[in-house]
């Protein structure tokens, strides 16, 4: 299938295949000449201060953890309408990028230091913690910021951390070519995600392609998570912007060996 010439900038073609995936260009990254603006995002009465530059180019593979993606939004609105989800709880966020929904948690929570912000990479480490600092002035009581590449030292990670209540994500799977990053992906969640009553992770992603969508759940499944789908009626309806332009897919995964109160 030839892609369509007023579609190019909305459409690219699945490696090895004749099909098309959408192909999302950011509004917000950094550039190799570290020209940055601040950002303040609002969601809902919570405002972030975000790190980054305005561009109407594509990010690129090594750009996409410093991009503020339309995924990100509506899982930060997700947890500002489910602040149970987050009070009196520990939250990890896994690929944070720019960190948007971690730090929209750890507005959340009583205690920010209970959440933990991690990417795979230094530079957007650097990201995070400008923007960790911008948000919480107080370094004892703010969000902690971590390395970790998934599949890799988990249990040097768990050693330092331990298990989470919550975890999240968004876009953490973003092109087809990436289906194999959903083992180590979920090999993280099943050994980071605690195991006691309403544990959970919530994972939105951009979907690009059917197919990402049934490699994720069969994934989950195999490491032995529930999988299930969240409708509109779990969002508020701030969030009916972002999901008219966006195709968004919003899931949660719990445990099927979480501890059981009686």
């Amino acid at each position: 299938m030839d892609i369509p010439a007023r579609d190019t900038e909305r459409f690219r073609k699945v490696k090895n295949t004749n099909q098309l995936e959408t192909y999302f260009y950011p509004g917000i990254f950094m550039d190799d000449h570290m020209n940055y603006t601040w950002e303040n995002v609002t969601i809902g009465h919570v405002q972030v201060k975000v790190h980054g530059r305005h561009s109407s180019q594509s990010a690129t593979y090594a750009e996409t953890g410093q991009v503020l993606w339309p995924a990100s939004m509506l899982l930060s609105h997700y947890l500002l309408h489910h602040p149970d989800l987050v009070q009196s709880r520990s939250v990890l966020e896994l690929g944070a990028g720019v960190g948007l929904p971690g730090l929209v948690a750890a507005k959340l929570t009583k205690d920010p230091s209970t959440v933990v912000l991690t990417d795979h990479t230094t530079v957007v480490l650097d990201l995070l913690e400008k923007n960790i600092a911008a948000n919480f002035t107080d370094a004892t009581d703010s969000p902690k910021c971590a390395l970790l590449d998934w599949g890799v030292d988990l249990e040097e990670f768990y050693k330092t951390y331990g298990t989470f209540d919550l975890i999240i994500g968004a876009d953490l799977i973003f092109w087809t070519e990436l289906e194999g990053a959903a083992e180590p992906l979920f090999q993280t969640v099943s050994k980071l995600l605690s195991k006691s009553p309403n544990s959970m992770f919530v994972m939105c992603y951009h979907v690009r392609l059917e197919k990402l969508n049934q490699i994720i759940r069969h994934t989950a499944n195999n490491f032995n998570l529930w999988c299930a789908e969240l409708s509109g009626d779990d969002l508020p309806t701030a969030c009916s912007d972002i999901l008219s332009n966006n195709p968004l897919q919003l899931l949660t995964f719990s445990p099927k060996d979480a501890d059981i109160i009686i």
